[in-house]
């Protein structure tokens, strides 16, 4: 608690969500319209957890004071949905596909964004504790098994 009988809690800001959504589908259009297929529709989910940071910076390289600071992690799915034709002996078939990009907030501020992260990605996830801006390229898949075509990490 602090001086004025609140909890460090209560002082964080909600991440605005909308906002938040527009900002990841604008980026990933940017980032990755040269490694993905045209898109037909994109699907978002988005998960919001405190983390606490040894730094006022938060995730982000940065000058801050150190002083342990809880901020909202906001970590945004957006599934890059799209179908592609493939010709058959009686027509066309229509397969439905789609690439995972991720994007990670900090306090409301985009701090990376991932396309078809690994499997390190996702255990830190689940732990609610994800790596700060420079530590993010571990979360390259350097062995796509063949599920997705491409693995990239951009730094914001």
């Amino acid at each position: 608690m602090d001086s004025s009988g609140k909890g460090q809690r209560d002082n964080m800001k909600y991440p605005n969500l909308e906002l938040i959504e527009y900002i990841t589908e604008n980026t990933a259009c940017e980032l990755f319209e040269n490694e993905l297929i045209m898109s037909t529709y994109h699907k978002f989910k988005m998960f919001v957890f405190p983390q606490t940071w040894s730094s006022t910076a938060l995730g982000f390289d940065g000058c801050g004071g150190q002083a342990i600071t809880e901020a909202y992690t906001t970590v945004v799915e957006m599934s890059w949905c799209y179908t592609n034709k493939t010709e058959e002996i009686r027509g066309f078939n229509f397969i439905e596909s789609e690439d995972k990009i991720y994007a990670v907030f900090f306090d409301g501020k985009i701090a990376y964004i991932c396309l078809n992260p690994n499997s390190e990605f996702f255990k830190d996830f689940n732990r609610m504790c994800m790596k700060p801006q420079r530590g993010a390229e571990y979360y390259v898949d350097e062995s796509l098994n063949g599920e997705y075509e491409y693995s990239r990490v951009s730094i914001l």
